[in-house]
């Protein structure tokens, strides 16, 4: 914890190739321009280009230079998203934690709701729905409407984007969170998964951070469809969930919430 503040420290890790320096830029800056004033920032770079990461830590840490800023090179010439997050985790000193894309960004206010919302509730994690925005930052609508936010609709697919929440160390460490570095795809979803289906969870409506899509799914779906290893990803994925399935049981009493109107859908 930072000795010059009574709150508790947030870790917020950022994955990035280096490919888009200003989209960095932007998203660390919006990191800093929260109102959650104790936050340390994990830059995890993925490359074997020293140059450039020699260049990154010097571009955003001359921007920042009273900020609490550690960078870490994993060196691959393999996309390990995974990997990346995993050695984030590792570096984060905070009570708790968040992550972030380089090509997205959060609102002033998105860190200070979700941890409001998890001492006020004594949650494991709180999040909100994301805002999707393309290449320029304009909206794009559809992609969260009509969810409902239960865990019959969260086992069927993700709706909580990797920058929407905020989860305690010491849930991480209960639960001995980590991501499962055999996927690379939907790598969050699983790590979410032992958190929304069993644990004390808070939803802020408020949405406050904001999800770049260029096509109409984001980059790594794209990249991995491309490649032919989407299926083997998805088919490992459905595996892996599998022990989170809500039984019959919850599934009667979900869908009878729903239809009382006691299950939050998204607009």
């Amino acid at each position: 914890m930072n000795t010059t503040t009574n709150l508790s420290l947030l870790s917020v890790i950022v994955r990035t190739m280096g490919r888009d320096m200003e989209l960095l830029k932007k998203a660390v800056n919006s990191i800093y321009k929260s109102s959650y004033p104790n936050i340390e920032v994990i830059l995890v770079f993925q490359g074997i280009d020293n140059a450039l990461f020699g260049r990154m830590k010097n571009d955003v840490g001359s921007l920042f230079p009273k900020k609490m800023i550690h960078f870490v090179q994993h060196k691959t010439t393999t996309d390990e998203r995974s990997k990346n997050l995993n050695l984030g985790l590792a570096a984060a000193n905070g009570d708790f934690i968040a992550f972030l894309d380089d090509d997205d960004f959060v609102a002033p206010v998105h860190y200070e709701n979700l941890i409001a919302a998890i001492r006020k509730n004594n949650s494991s994690m709180a999040f909100c729905i994301a805002k999707v925005v393309d290449e320029k930052g304009n909206p794009k609508t559809g992609l969260f409407k009509g969810r409902f936010i239960d865990k019959l609709s969260f086992y069927k697919d993700n709706f909580i984007t990797i920058n929407s929440f905020v989860v305690t160390r010491k849930a991480v460490e209960r639960l001995n969170l980590k991501f499962d570095e055999r996927l690379q795809l939907a790598e969050d979803y699983l790590f979410l998964l032992p958190l929304f289906m069993n644990e004390t969870v808070s939803f802020v409506r408020d949405r406050t951070c904001y999800y770049r899509i260029v096509s109409n799914e984001s980059q790594s779906f794209t990249t991995y469809e491309q490649s032919g290893e989407r299926a083997e990803q998805y088919a490992l994925l459905k595996t892996l969930r599998r022990p989170y399935k809500p039984s019959l049981f919850q599934k009667l009493i979900m869908l009878v919430k729903r239809r009382m109107g006691l299950v939050y859908k998204v607009a």
